[in-house]
Order: structure tokens, then sequence, then C-alpha cells
């Protein structure tokens, strides 16, 4: 499975047990509607949590993030140049990918130890 198939499925998954937490059903019962098996639903939500744990324990807010001008490169793709040279090339169109993507660089620590 590809990296933006696996981030896509993620997604889907967060959404979906944010559909689950609103909802006042119980778990078989919001799986039938969704069309997902039980063992599924579980094995995603613990995924997820543990993602977020393990985030969390590694995350030291530092000071004020600083925030470095982008520019559009093109009405197809969103383009993002870090100041050492890496390229980050998004669809445009996918909002909850670039989302996603920006939230994961705020959160990641670079090479050299600071935030």
């Amino acid at each position: 499975m590809g990296r933006s198939a696996s981030v896509s499925r993620r997604l889907q998954w967060q959404k979906r047990l944010g559909r689950f937490t609103r909802s006042q059903m119980t778990v078989a019962e919001f799986c039938r509607r969704e069309e997902v098996s039980v063992a599924a639903f579980y094995q995603w939500r613990r995924r997820l949590a543990e993602t977020a744990t393990a985030r969390e324990a590694t995350f030291k807010p530092s000071a004020t993030p600083t925030f470095i001008p982008v520019q559009v490169a093109s009405v197809a793709n969103l383009q993002v140049v870090f100041p050492n040279g890496t390229r980050l090339t998004l669809p445009a169109h996918d909002h909850e990918l670039v989302k996603l993507s920006i939230q994961s660089i705020a959160v990641a620590r670079t090479t050299t130890g600071e935030a």
C-alpha cells in the first residue's frame, strides 16, 4: 500500500471514529451502518490512540512556531520549499491531505533537534 493510500485510510478512520464518538450507537450498530467489521474498528481505534500517545510523548512544545512563506506552484499542486531545499508537493484539491501534512510537519522534530 502506498503512502498516500495509507494516509488516506488513516484519515478515513479518524473521521469514522469521530462520527462514532458523536453517535449514540453501540460499536456493533455503528460498524453495521458503516459496513466495517467490529475487529477493524477496534484495531484502528487502538492504532490511532497509540500513534497519538507516541506523538504526545515525543513532542515538547518550544517557543512560538515561525511560519515560512509558501508559494502555490500550480493550480493542480501545492508545493512547500523548506529552508534546506526539501520540497513537499501535494495535490492542492486534497484539503485533508494538505491539513494532515501541515499538522504532521508542525509536530515533527528536525534533524537539528529543533521543533
